[in-house]
């Protein structure tokens, strides 16, 4: 099935490329090359090294924005370390969801769907006391200051991987 490949294409863009570069660009005049898209075959290893890509570009990025020197960047990177480690485990049930949204897109019924919206929600609430709880992490190792502006940060990728996302994923038939 064609939306399967499509969906998981998407997926594993949680911290969609184009959209880094995007805010990327806001930030710096230079612009920066979208790496190349995945082959989705099936492969799962390919798909951890696109999502490892993503995340190294994602990461020069936060630490360019952060600015930060010293100590304060060892403490913050301490702290942004495992944020991502907790972020990575928390877009793998992203993806489980766009996987399942894939898999039923053809034969989508109610239950499915507010199954899926349930997930959806969770995912979200979930992704929100991640933010809350790094941030306070964040602002006790360094300062509220810096502790805001990792969050500032993260909402900007966040929201524009949001957007990449949602607006690929074919909508629902009525």
């Amino acid at each position: 099935m064609k939306y399967k490949n499509l969906a998981l294409a998407f997926a594993i863009a949680t911290v969609s490329l184009p959209a880094l570069n995007s805010v990327a660009q806001a930030e710096t005049p230079a612009p920066v090359a979208p790496a190349p898209a995945p082959e989705i075959a099936g492969q799962e290893t390919e798909i951890d090294l696109f999502r490892s890509s993503l995340r190294m570009d994602k990461w020069q990025f936060v630490r360019q924005a952060m600015a930060l020197n010293g100590e304060d960047e060892k403490k913050f990177l301490s702290q942004y370390n495992k944020y991502e480690a907790d972020l990575k485990t928390l877009n793998d049930k992203r993806i489980a969801i766009i996987k399942d949204y894939a898999a039923n897109f053809q034969n989508m019924n109610d239950k499915k769907a507010g199954e899926l919206v349930k997930r959806s929600f969770e995912f979200r609430n979930q992704r929100n006391a991640l933010l809350e709880k790094y941030y306070g992490n964040i602002a006790k190792a360094t300062s509220k200051v810096i502790g805001a502006r990792f969050l500032q940060v993260e909402s900007i990728l966040q929201g524009a991987g949001d957007v990449a996302i949602g607006s690929e994923i074919p909508l629902m038939s009525k």
